[in-house]
């Protein structure tokens, strides 16, 4: 197999040392571990950015390349298979410059189905039964529900204190996210820790602590002093990362019953609960209560871990 991977822009609001890694072990991009996770000793694979310059060999059959314009770039890798992440308008050259290779999308949040100008993909993948349905109403290209892992190579259990009751790490702020129900409705008794950037839903109370924007390797311990993990989000939001991060650092997991995510494939008695958002500080309190009966990294190492992951993409060719 020959793997393309198309990932995205190449980030400008962080520090390189946040996104640069020489080994393919220190690499905290989930994206990255997935695709080199699907390929075998005689394959190669490479995963393209956009908007930069670097071209790094992670292993003998693994690159990861920068590229400054996907629209301009000549290339001479000949991928058999290409997985677009997102259905970026960058990325459409590349996919009709490559008529041989199988075509798979993944986009998550508004984009799940692919909204630029190429459509023509072989496999559309989704993080929920409802966007699986809508998807199969519009195109009539295999689509499949999937799991979404985390980069466990950086996500795993770790002692440490539980210093808080409760992590909500929204990363950075948007209404999907329900910042401004969650901070001002959480109950004093619980110590929440709040990991990103909340902007103006920030609510001062006694018992939130703010660490702001945090990269993923300090987030693992954040998990570690909490009890429990909370996503409050609206339909908007698409299996966000931090539910499968958590049971990574067994940690179990509070879900809105709005958000988009292969439910029961995530959530059951080891993982832990789906609320509504009127019963969502009820089942939280219920929780707490028994925390410790919970056993999320049992559970996400037999059915959501990167191995898992990776091997149920190719199972769909």
């Amino acid at each position: 197999m020959r793997l393309l991977f198309l990932r995205g822009k190449v980030p400008r609001d962080r520090d390189p040392q946040q996104i640069v890694f020489d080994r393919i072990e220190d690499c905290d991009d989930m994206w990255s571990q997935l695709a080199y996770s699907m390929l075998e000793p005689s394959d190669y694979g490479e995963i393209w950015y956009w908007g930069g310059k670097r071209n790094h060999k992670f292993a003998d059959n693994y690159t990861e390349r920068w590229i400054k314009n996907f629209k301009q770039t000549k290339h001479d890798f000949k991928p058999d298979i290409i997985i677009c992440r997102g259905g970026f308008p960058q990325f459409d050259r590349v996919m009709e410059r490559n008529p041989q290779a199988l075509k798979i999308y993944y986009g998550a949040g508004k984009r799940f189905f692919p909204v630029s100008n190429f459509k023509n993909y072989d496999i559309i993948l989704v993080d929920s039964l409802s966007q699986q349905k809508i998807v199969r109403s519009k195109f009539r290209c295999k689509c499949e529900v999937f799991v979404k892992p985390a980069a466990d190579n950086i996500f795993y259990p770790v002692i440490s204190e539980k210093k808080y009751d409760v992590v909500f790490a929204p990363n950075m702020y948007s209404p999907r996210k329900r910042c401004e129900f969650f901070l001002s409705s959480v109950p004093e008794s619980m110590r929440v820790v709040v990991a990103g950037d909340v902007g103006k839903s920030k609510v001062q109370r006694d018992n939130l602590t703010y660490i702001g924007w945090v990269t993923r390797c300090r987030m693992r311990n954040v998990y570690a002093q909490s009890k429990i993990a909370v996503c409050p989000s609206s339909g908007g939001d698409s299996c966000p990362r931090v539910i499968p991060e958590s049971l990574a650092c067994n940690v179990p997991v509070l879900v809105s019953e709005d958000v988009n995510l292969w439910k029961n494939k995530y959530i059951n008695v080891q993982t832990g609960s789906i609320a509504s958002v009127e019963k969502f500080f009820e089942e939280l309190e219920a929780m707490l209560a028994k925390y410790l009966s919970y056993k999320p990294r049992a559970y996400y190492e037999q059915n959501l871990s990167l191995n898992i992951a990776a091997q149920g993409i190719k199972r769909l060719f």
